[in-house]
């Protein structure tokens, strides 16, 4: 009888253990595997062969070096953030050696936790213009990032284009997807300018602020995180008659090793985290549960022990006659 009650216990904590593996993967992954609401990094980035229009002295530079420092913040306190919205700020400087400011901007965009493309909210913002809106991805991947392409946003013009899965490379023993996008010659406003910027002998001239960029970007799949990206921005002068002119920024730029080193980390620690939610902990409860049900069923179905009676004569033994 204690058998049979010890084998149905079990055959209660198996199937209690299968339900909850099943329930850690079909409703606790989509609750516990989202994008963090404080989410911070410091990714920083070198520039080789930079050329800059220094407007105060109206001189082309060229050749230059400089150093980009990049935030990104998370607002847990914002109104628009919640169970199913981040809100995440961007914030990017570039200084020449000496550091003289050559660029500065920033964005604040409301990311899906899930799917981390960019929604509309009240917060977002790009260099604080409230009219502009966000499409697309912003600052990192979805989780399960597949080989295919994307539609990632520009700061610059405002808009997305396609990022093109072009491979699988490795970062630091790290296997990353490998995305490149290219942001076609796209006029961003127009100014007047001397028109000795643009190839013009008139005093003043109204040109046409040109911007093309070539972005590689490198995601690992399962987190989604940007370990690190380069690219090859070029924004110049356009004058009335189709003239290409001064630049007014352009180079190429790539993050730094300790960039590379931290996003190699920050990607291995939320991969794994992601694993341990999605694959360890039902894999470990399944396993416990069919254990304990198989043997649980074992106890309660095996039939109850009978003991066996030592064999003895059918006939009793005869006394002999003590007489004879």
């Amino acid at each position: 009888m204690r058998r049979r009650a010890i084998g149905l216990g079990l055959v209660g904590l198996g199937a209690f253990a299968i339900v909850a593996a099943l329930l850690v993967r079909l409703v606790l992954v989509d609750t516990l595997v989202r994008l963090p609401l404080d989410q911070t990094a410091s990714p920083t980035a070198k520039g080789t062969d930079v050329d800059y229009l220094d407007l105060g002295q109206m001189r082309q530079l060229r050749g230059l070096e400089a150093d980009v420092q990049q935030r990104v913040q998370g607002d847990p306190d914002s109104k628009d953030a919640g169970d199913d919205v981040a809100v995440w700020n961007f914030g990017s400087t570039m200084t020449d050696p000496d550091g003289k400011l050559l660029n500065a901007s920033t964005y604040r965009v409301c990311i899906d936790r899930r799917e981390a493309v960019a929604v509309e909210c009240d917060a977002d913002h790009v260099d604080y213009d409230r009219e502009r809106s966000i499409e697309g991805l912003t600052l990192t991947f979805p989780f399960g990032t597949e080989k295919r392409n994307y539609d990632v946003f520009n700061a610059t013009t405002g808009q997305a284009f396609p990022a093109r899965f072009e491979g699988v490379e490795e970062l630091e023993g790290l296997e990353v997807y490998k995305f490149v996008q290219t942001v076609p010659e796209t006029v961003i406003r127009e100014t007047s300018v001397p028109g000795g910027l643009v190839g013009s002998d008139e005093g003043t001239v109204q040109a046409e602020v040109v911007y093309s960029n070539e972005r590689t970007m490198y995601i690992e799949p399962t987190s989604g995180v940007q370990v690190t990206a380069s690219e090859e921005p070029r924004t110049v002068l356009r004058g009335p008659d189709g003239t290409i002119g001064a630049t007014v920024l352009g180079g190429s730029f790539s993050g730094t090793d300790e960039t590379i080193a931290a996003g190699v980390e920050r990607a291995e620690d939320t991969a794994g985290k992601i694993n341990l939610i999605k694959n360890v902990v039902p894999l470990v409860l399944l396993l416990v549960g069919l254990l304990a049900l198989a043997g649980g069923l074992y106890l309660a179905l095996r039939g109850p022990r009978t003991a066996t009676r030592p064999a003895h004569s059918a006939e009793k033994p005869q006394l002999q006659d003590a007489t004879r």
